[in-house]
């Protein structure tokens, strides 16, 4: 499995920690984890942490970022398959074993999609396992809160070893803490139930929880280094295209070691939300699929848009697999034209959760 990392040590431990705790894995795995520029001391954790566990680490210098240090690790796996975490992505005791078991279940020419869980009230500490507070954490009010609370919000290595539902108990649906991604994830469940030939299941998957066959991989071209945002629609629409089924696998979860985002700045807010828009454009220019033009209309319905009329929204991935099956080309390229005359899409009109990462 391929963990790039970059300034990330504290979450790192636990991750690498529940990796050590996986429970009946039936095949042999590697850890790779690909150190992406650290600069804060991750070099001496992993080396601390390989004295409990076998690792394959990898150092890129300077920061390369996490497209070119996910193909880094890969170019280093030995194994058939290659699994994908990130550095604050903690996997379940069983999150190996289910993928392994959906692998076998779906065949060879399957795209593992994993399910994503949050662990929200980690926000603000910077060291998960000893409660340390965030540097410049303000109010007082809020420090003085977490400080009373400190030990039931820390999650530590021997919680993981030892009391896993205990940390289960205490998470959210969805990457995010936020009930649209929680809807992103329902939706997806249901897509995959519903339509498992959907041309569009390649949304379901997120390169932190997920497998995929070596060679169709590279052959593919792995990641793409130069899309700033959507690089994991970016793969898995590429490997749907070259035969693979992307298959949704519930019970291989992961749960996100929640850190700060500061979604209330809505310059960032702005920047991010441009750069999902520069993604899928690019990806609808370079495939010549302009249909792919329709997941802006389903964004647009998760987090409200005044300026996208009503009747053009797609309220969820069904309705988005539909109209892209039975859409004309006119009617496309009406939607093509109502977002270039939008003053605002893609300039921070939607809600600032929304700009968190696909």
């Amino acid at each position: 499995m391929i963990i790039p990392t970059h300034n990330q040590q504290e979450r790192l431990r636990l991750v690498l920690c529940g990796l050590r705790r996986q429970r009946a894995v039936e095949v042999k795995f590697e850890v790779i984890v690909v150190d992406d520029g650290c600069t804060d001391g991750t070099a001496l954790m992993l080396a601390d942490v390989a004295q409990q566990m076998p690792l394959k680490i990898v150092r890129l210098q300077p920061n390369q970022g996490r497209c070119r240090a996910r193909n880094d690790g890969v170019q280093h796996a030995v194994g058939r398959l290659v699994a994908f975490l990130d550095g604050d992505a903690l996997p379940h005791p069983d999150w190996l074993s289910s993928h392994w078991r959906a692998y076998q279940r779906y065949g060879p020419d399957c795209l593992l999609c994993g399910s994503e869980y949050s662990l929200a009230d980690l926000e603000y500490f910077q060291d998960p396992q000893t409660g340390t507070l965030m540097e410049g954490l303000t109010p007082s009010v809020v420090r003085t809160y977490l400080r009373q609370r400190r030990a039931e919000l820390i999650v530590t290595e021997a919680q993981i070893e030892t009391d896993f539902a205990g940390l289960e108990a205490r998470a959210c649906e969805g990457g995010y803490p936020f009930p649209e991604w929680q809807q992103v994830q329902q939706q997806t469940r249901e897509l995959y139930h519903s339509c498992p030939a959907s041309p569009l299941t390649w949304i379901g998957f997120y390169p932190h929880n997920g497998m995929v066959r070596r060679d169709v991989f590279e052959q593919v071209g792995g990641f793409d280094a130069e899309i700033p945002f959507c690089e994991g629609w970016d793969l898995a629409y590429r490997l749907q295209q070259a035969g693979l089924r992307p298959c949704f696998v519930d019970a291989a979860r992961t749960y996100h070691l929640y850190h700060y985002h500061d979604f209330s700045d809505p310059a960032k807010s702005q920047a991010e939300t441009r750069k999902r828009r520069q993604a899928l454009d690019a990806m609808a220019q370079r495939y010549a699929d302009p249909r792919l033009v329709l997941v802006h209309f389903w964004l647009g319905a998760l987090w409200p848009d005044p300026l996208l009329p009503e009747e053009t929204l797609l309220p969820d991935l069904l309705h988005l697999d539909q109209a892209y099956r039975e859409l004309d080309e006119a009617a496309v390229e009406e939607r093509q034209r109502l977002l270039q005359r939008h003053p605002l899409w893609g300039l921070g009109v939607l809600n600032g959760k929304e700009n968190a990462h696909a």
